[in-house]
């Protein structure tokens, strides 16, 4: 009997063995995938690039003509819409896949720990968002559309006053151009992820002016974006703060600092809901004070509930900070690469694991001011 029972334990070791060597030989062509069976769909991984741009140039014709006094800001800082619609294609055709960035992370303990997603095996997870999505005042009639609006078919369209006359339109601004993208492309949205549009609060959001300062029609303002904010919702878009009033993280006192947050819990949040995802002005961050502690506009930002943190950076970083090793709160941080009129003419290495920027830049539309 133990003569028969050590045999089978053999045998056994034998497959164990065998089947150990075969990982150790095909792990390599894995890449970056965590261990996936052949029969597995998906694999999970924490190594995910993160992509913002603005609002777009639905106008170029307009935004950089050279009457109009954006122009220059306008060519540096932000894309058209046909760029938009290539770099989805370029992204598309080069294995990309949009996740939630809410699920790239996880809470223990009150703080933030990076998670993996999950992703169809063959294919590299990325994270779209998008900066100041307000469509204020100063910016009206200079190129980009007016506001995002629900049509008469409960679908978010865009509007756009041009000569006086309102014009609805679905391809030119981020919002319509992906969520037909995604139609046609279903296999480009892991579980239904879109993007994720990082508000302010100043001049409203959306389009609409909902801020306190609106004494005119403020509640009709609130009542119309409430709808467009829970079809989107319903898509599959998130939303992330991008502070109230866009100021420089250094300059801003402690006490005025908090003045914002506030404002923007209440003019803003009581709108999209609760976020844990807290996006930088400028990519200006401050985690540690100059002697060295956890600074106390950081410790504001963990009060009111955000727990991952973005910058800028065109090399990928998701990690955690501060580096001082004698500081043991680390926070969750995480750089975002730029996509705009500078970087698609000055970046193109940088950004060539993505897309090739020649098959994305609007030379059409760029050469009315380069």
């Amino acid at each position: 009997m133990y003569n028969f029972t050590y045999l089978i334990n053999n045998k056994i070791m034998k497959k164990i063995v065998i089947f150990l060597l075969i990982l150790i030989l095909f792990a390599p062509f894995y890449g970056n995938f965590s261990f996936a069976l052949a029969e597995d769909k998906f694999y999970y991984t924490d190594n995910v690039e993160h992509l913002f741009t603005h609002c777009l140039l639905a106008y170029p014709e307009t935004a950089l003509a050279k009457n109009n006094e954006m122009r220059l800001h306008y060519n540096q800082d932000c894309i058209t819409h046909n760029e938009f619609k290539n770099i989805l294609k370029e992204l598309y055709k080069n294995d990309y896949v949009l996740v939630d960035i809410n699920k790239c992370f996880k809470i223990e303990d009150g703080k933030a720990l990076k998670d993996k997603v999950k992703v169809p095996v063959g294919k590299k997870p990325i994270i779209f968002s998008f900066d100041d999505v307000n469509y204020d005042h100063k910016k009206l009639h200079l190129g980009m559309i007016d506001k995002l609006i629900l049509d008469e078919n409960g679908e978010i369209a865009e509007l756009t006053n041009i000569n006086g006359k309102d014009k609805i339109t679905y391809d030119r601004e981020f919002v319509c151009i992906m969520e037909d993208f995604i139609k046609k492309h279903p296999d480009f949205s892991v579980d239904g992820a879109r993007g994720t549009l990082n508000l302010t609060g100043y001049d409203g959001i959306l389009g609409y002016r909902t801020q306190k300062k609106n004494l005119e029609n403020r509640e009709e303002e609130i009542n119309s974006a409430k709808k467009v904010i829970e079809k989107l919702k319903a898509n599959g878009w998130t939303f992330a703060s991008h502070s109230y009033g866009h100021y420089h993280m250094k300059k801003i006192s402690t006490s005025a600092f908090k003045e914002e947050l506030q404002s923007w819990k209440d003019e803003v949040e009581s709108l999209v809901g609760s976020t844990k995802v807290y996006v930088y002005p400028y990519g200006e961050w401050e985690i540690i004070d100059d002697s060295g502690e956890i600074s106390e506009k950081h410790k504001l930002l963990e009060e009111y509930g955000f727990k991952l943190f973005c910058g800028v950076g065109m090399q990928q970083f998701y990690s955690y900070l501060p580096f001082n090793k004698n500081i043991k709160e680390k926070t969750l941080f995480m750089d975002r690469k730029v996509i705009d009129g500078f970087t698609l003419k000055n970046r193109t290495t940088a950004l060539k694991p993505l897309f090739d920027t020649n098959a994305v830049y609007d030379y059409a539309n760029r050469s009315l001011v380069n």
